[in-house]
């Protein structure tokens, strides 16, 4: 069976239709799954730059360390009274000098290189990625990834950075070039302090040029991030449709709304006191208890079929009513069910109040 290897073009191919930003809840879910924009080089970059750093105050404790020793282990032939417990002594005396600096130059790297991380990620814990995923031991899949375009990027980008820091540290050996030639002039301590200051020099421009490759990477993993995220159209609609519900059951959902309200509103039209119509176009149902309101309420109000149907049910129940267009249609424009009438019809709902009344023979 013949394995064919292709190239897969995942980092310059990209689907045409993811036209659309990232939503927060897809970034929430791409969180879940420990998808987040991350650069390795930074992490690195920071810890190679701490490990200078801390190497540089540390190297001063760890050479009279060395120097100690050497001292002590050199006197031997002059010191007939060394027993074991005194060697025991000496070397527990040099390791533990020893172990602070080397100590430091090993913990102090690895906590920046944790905080480093931490904040890349915004201190993200993804329970989702510890999960066992037998895809990954895809011997298919894994020829796949090795031989993808995106592993050939990162051995270009790699090849790419080991020129930078071969240039760095080149241009810095050439401007100590005079003192490497004069150092075997010097004594062995000179020589040994020069050759960790010129080393020194090298890892902190090195360092310098990690950490100005890792921002670049960091950003580059950003946007790489951001574009892996995008969405289509139709995936911003499904999503809306999750969130917010989908349109049509909502729509579904105000249409029985309003049924049952207008069914509500028809059965109160028997408790009327009058029915104003324009005349079959619009209709709105009054109540006015004379003892306990203040003004005329607005009980029902409706156009077209509504109309017709508040009209039907107060002429079945007796209630009176009355043709004004120009009140009906401004009580109905500018009154909600439940609340009084406006003011500026007091007079004119007054005088058809009255009129019912006088039908019924009420004495107001």
């Amino acid at each position: 069976m013949n394995l064919r290897i292709k190239i897969e073009l995942d980092l310059f191919q990209r689907d045409p239709d993811r036209t659309e930003r990232a939503t927060p809840r897809r970034r929430r879910k791409a969180r879940e799954e420990g998808r987040v924009a991350y650069s390795r080089d930074l992490n690195l970059s920071f810890a190679f730059l701490s490990a200078i750093l801390a190497l540089y105050f540390a190297v001063k404790l760890i050479y009279m360390s060395m120097v100690e020793g050497f001292n002590y282990f050199l006197s031997f032939p002059e010191r007939a009274e060394i027993t074991l417990s005194s060697f025991m002594s000496q070397m527990k005396g040099l390791m533990e000098r020893f172990a602070v600096p080397i100590g430091l130059a090993f913990s102090i790297p690895l906590g920046v290189s944790l905080l480093v991380g931490l904040v890349q990620t915004r201190f993200l814990f993804a329970p989702k990625v510890l999960r066992l995923d037998f895809s990954r031991l895809n011997p298919v899949q894994g020829f796949k990834r090795m031989f993808s375009l995106r592993s050939l990027v990162e051995l270009l980008k790699n090849a790419v950075k080991l020129v930078i820091l071969g240039v760095v540290a080149y241009t810095v050996l050439k401007g100590e070039w005079d003192h490497l030639v004069l150092m075997p002039l010097l004594t062995v301590e000179q020589s040994s302090l020069k050759m960790l200051n010129i080393l020194f020099q090298v890892g902190l421009r090195c360092g310098i040029a990690l950490l100005a490759l890792g921002v670049v990477d960091y950003l580059y993993q950003r946007w790489e991030y951001e574009k892996s995220i995008m969405m289509t159209r139709q995936e911003l609609k499904e999503e809306y449709k999750e969130v917010e519900g989908n349109p049509e059951v909502k729509r579904r959902q105000r249409q029985l709304m309003m049924e049952i309200m207008r069914r509500r509103m028809i059965q109160r039209v028997p408790e009327a006191t009058v029915v104003i119509t324009n005349p079959v176009h619009v209709a709105v149902a009054l109540k006015y208890e004379v003892e306990n309101m203040e003004a005329p309420v607005l009980i029902a109000k409706g156009a077209g079929d509504t109309a017709k149907r508040i009209v039907e049910i107060a002429r079945e129940n007796d209630v009176p009513v009355v043709r004004n267009p120009p009140v009906a249609r401004m009580i109905y424009e500018t009154t909600e069910i439940g609340d009084e009438i406006p003011e500026s019809l007091y007079r004119a709902v007054a005088e058809i109040i009255a009129y019912v009344y006088t039908l019924k023979g009420v004495k107001v």
